[in-house]
């Protein structure tokens, strides 16, 4: 039995086309996978990075009389309260707070830094994951203390 030509190129186009699939379909997941854990990355290191702000600007406007015992103790809660909404645990031991009740007339300035470890494809393989650290870091200037 005979296949006519035009016949015969089709079954090759098509298996050509299988064939292109299987060796660019990996590459496309892999890119849509690594854009996606980027975005999720990129998300954290913000959250990270604004809950240091917020941690800052709690120690920045706290008044008199400052102690500083409890002025870090209010910034750490404020640091965890604001990662904890998006589901980021930090300890009090990881955030790390240094300046608070400076005086205000020798430009003295608060830091906040929350350090934070991603891990890539977690749910996948969480003992082959790699890591991810992130900072975030807030310095402002006391604005002093009333």
């Amino acid at each position: 039995m005979n296949i006519p030509d035009s016949r015969r190129d089709d079954v090759r186009a098509k298996g050509s086309t299988m064939v292109e699939t299987i060796i660019v379909l990996p590459i496309l997941l892999m890119l849509l996978f690594g854009v996606a854990e980027f975005s999720v990355v990129f998300s954290r290191w913000q959250t990270v990075s604004n809950a240091a702000r917020e941690g800052a600007r709690t120690a920045v406007v706290f008044r008199a009389p400052c102690v500083a015992a409890t002025v870090e103790s209010e910034v750490r809660a404020r640091v965890r309260a604001y990662t904890g909404a998006a589901g980021i645990s930090l300890a009090d031991g990881q955030i790390q707070i240094s300046g608070v009740c400076g005086d205000p007339t020798t430009n003295s300035s608060v830091q906040v830094t929350a350090p934070y470890r991603f891990r890539v494809v977690n749910a996948m393989a969480p003992s082959l994951s790699p890591t991810i650290d992130t900072v975030g870091t807030s310095v402002m200037r006391n604005e002093g203390t009333g």
